[in-house]
């Protein structure tokens, strides 16, 4: 083997890194499991599932997303389901699966067995994805509101409707760029061979679906505007934050190649929004306690 082939043997050894993995429903599935250091198995902590999108890679989306950086300094621990197929993706809840068990089943068997391996409050379990993975963290609140506390979602890919309501309403968070031309923000085209809607009908879908009953718009800036949907059942809210100058890119994040997703925004932090946006909406919260705005840059 030349060092070319062993220079790319390692970097493709790195994108794919797991370090576990488990059975469900008979099918081996990997993930990557990040635990703070210092981390005390007497003390239940939060746990945010970090989901990748299309193409990417557990690793690729830890890097990215920079959740451990929080994680070491806020306590929590945080997992990153590897998805199915070549390139890896993630296919609909309810479609038929062609390799293996549903992807929800596999989220739902992650979560309990990181919580036998370590102390997870139960009433602090968070999803957070990026495009066709957020999507899934959408899919997520509707299929599991009793496992997931509250989600998040950054350029997500909304394949399926919100339908109707769940016993428990789900709060969620959602950022996309009016610059994105892999998931465009106006909706009116076809991925993964799924039609999407336009993402502030999909977000008022949900919000509906969650009994919300008051709609607030903040411009934050030239660039950014805040929509807040609240009231809803069990005090959950639904925020979503329009970019207008961002593309298929993660907030805050270490920025894509340009060419291919667009620009990525300095303005705001996304995955800091999102975990104030998680500590306000544990399971059990009568109500919403922050207005989700002090992770703005500049």
């Amino acid at each position: 083997m030349g060092i070319g082939a062993v220079r790319l043997a390692g970097r493709l050894r790195a994108f794919y890194e797991v370090n576990a993995e488990l059975r469900v429903a008979g099918v081996r599935r990997s993930y990557l499991l990040r635990v703070p250091e210092g981390h005390g198995r007497d003390h239940p902590a939060p746990l945010v599932v970090v989901i990748h999108g299309f193409m990417k890679s557990p690793s690729h989306q830890r890097t990215m997303s920079r959740w451990d950086e929080l994680a070491a300094t806020r306590g929590f621990l945080t997992v990153y389901p590897l998805g199915t197929g070549v390139p890896p993706h993630w296919e609909p809840h309810g479609a038929p699966q062609r390799r293996g068990p549903d992807q929800v089943d596999f989220i739902a068997g992650l979560v309990r067995e990181v919580s036998t391996r370590y102390p997870i409050d139960p009433d602090r379990v968070y999803a957070s994805g990026m495009s066709n993975g957020g999507g899934l963290a959408s899919m997520l609140a509707l299929a599991l509101p009793e496992t997931f506390a509250a989600v998040g979602s950054v350029a997500g890919l909304y394949s399926q409707s919100p339908g109707e309501p769940t016993a428990r309403a789900v709060p969620l968070i959602a950022f996309h760029g009016g610059l994105d031309q892999i998931v465009p923000i106006e909706g009116g085209v076809r991925r993964l061979g799924s039609p999407l809607p336009a993402v502030a009908e999909w977000m008022a879908s949900y919000a509906r679906s969650c009994g919300c009953t008051t709609r607030t718009d903040v411009d934050l800036s030239g660039e950014i505007t805040r929509v807040r949907y609240t009231g809803g059942r069990n005090g959950s809210e639904v925020v979503w934050y329009r970019i207008a100058d961002a593309g298929h890119t993660w907030p805050g994040g270490v920025p894509l190649p340009e060419v291919v997703t667009g620009p990525t925004s300095g303005d705001l932090d996304a995955t800091t929004l999102t975990w104030e946006f998680f500590c306000d909406h544990p399971r059990s919260a009568p109500a919403p306690l922050s207005q989700g705005s002090s992770a703005r840059r500049g």
